[in-house]
């Protein structure tokens, strides 16, 4: 398998330097060895290592070997391997803290999106013989992003899960920004409200990967049989063909297509909710994808300086991380989905 664009990654938000700052100290957490990780056998840490390797060109097999290592809490890859030689305590089971850390630290050794380690990690097996359910999935990667970009939530702070009044009830939203309006982010995807129908809870509210960044809206058939998987706004999460799943840029403009079908009745109303939800995870499990699309990972960015939409988080997110992506054969590149000089300017 080829390896993937290098995506060379920096923090976000206001206090870049404290985040680096929290990140240094977990990672130094695990190599002190106090929350130190046991696997069944070798043959996970490296399979897992190998999957780290193939995301980025400059992350090499050895490297991902030691950062795995460090990351689990030994001082290198050779204690890793020789522990395997001698009984030892139980297998770690799979917890979001745990997941949540190890993809944290990793993310910050290897320069690596923390989505993309979590789908590495996953692929592997590595905390587990059964593959994570995706309430864990969504679990981890909310989580990453709480830690990583997000902070603990406040008054008026992006990232912040708020209330807001409508006349079907109180629905549940990321606070975006706020000018003369309240712009949210809910489940759906992106709405406004004024600003006194947004409520910001004593009791912080879960976080959520809202669906418009990941659940499947319907399928396109190509002329070669495959189907591309896509979401709401016709971003491409997966390919299914003879040989096998790919996971797609969701910057990717997807050529030959010969016809599509949708999972939900009334695609307007229903995409989300169980109508369109159920016969679209069914769908997924039917195809043994168990991992998030890479179009997830574009959440983090949404929060970030001079973002005003969806799009414009994968522009950003293509920028920061992926700008020395290809297109597959199948695909091109949007040129209205790969951020540019001008586009950086404008923050659109």
């Amino acid at each position: 398998m080829a390896k993937l664009p290098g995506r060379r990654i920096q923090p976000s938000g206001t206090f870049p330097g404290a985040q680096w700052a929290k990140w240094t100290r977990l990672y130094q957490h695990r190599r002190s060895g106090s929350m130190r990780l046991y696997f069944p056998d070798i043959e996970r840490p490296k399979a897992a290592a190998k999957f780290l390797a193939r995301l980025s060109p400059e992350v090499t097999l050895a490297s991902a070997h030691e950062a795995l290592a460090c990351a689990s809490g030994y001082r290198d890859w050779h204690e890793l391997s020789a522990s395997f030689h001698a009984p030892g305590p139980d297998p770690t089971a799979f917890s979001t803290q745990v997941a949540t850390e190890l993809v944290l630290a990793l993310a910050l050794s290897l320069n690596l999106e923390c989505g993309d380690v979590q789908y590495a990690l996953s692929k592997a097996r590595l905390l587990g013989a059964a593959p994570w359910g995706i309430d864990e999935q969504l679990a981890v990667h909310m989580a990453a992003i709480r830690q990583q970009d997000l902070g603990a939530p406040a008054r008026g702070k992006p990232g912040t899960i708020v209330k807001v009044k409508t006349i079907g009830g109180p629905r549940v939203g990321y606070l975006l920004w706020t000018d003369s309006i309240v712009n949210v982010l809910y489940d759906s995807g992106e709405g406004c409200c004024a600003t006194f129908e947004a409520v910001t809870p004593r009791t912080p509210i879960a976080d959520f990967l809202p669906a418009r960044l990941w659940l499947p809206y319907g399928i396109w058939t190509l002329e070669d049989g495959s189907e591309v998987v896509f979401a709401r706004d016709y971003l491409p999460l997966w390919r299914i063909s003879a040989e096998g799943v790919e996971r797609l840029d969701p910057w990717l403009w997807i050529n030959g297509i010969k016809s599509h079908r949708w999972f939900a009745a009334n695609t307007e109303g229903d995409w989300w909710r169980p109508g369109g939800r159920v016969p679209a995870l069914a769908y997924l499990e039917q195809h043994r994808i168990f991992e998030l699309p890479r179009l997830a990972n574009a959440m983090r960015y949404m929060f970030a300086p001079g973002v005003r939409t969806m799009r414009g988080a994968v522009r950003r997110m293509h920028g920061q991380s992926y700008s020395d992506a290809t297109a597959p054969t199948f695909a091109m590149l949007r040129p209205n989905m790969v951020e540019t000089e001008r586009v950086r300017r404008t923050g659109t």
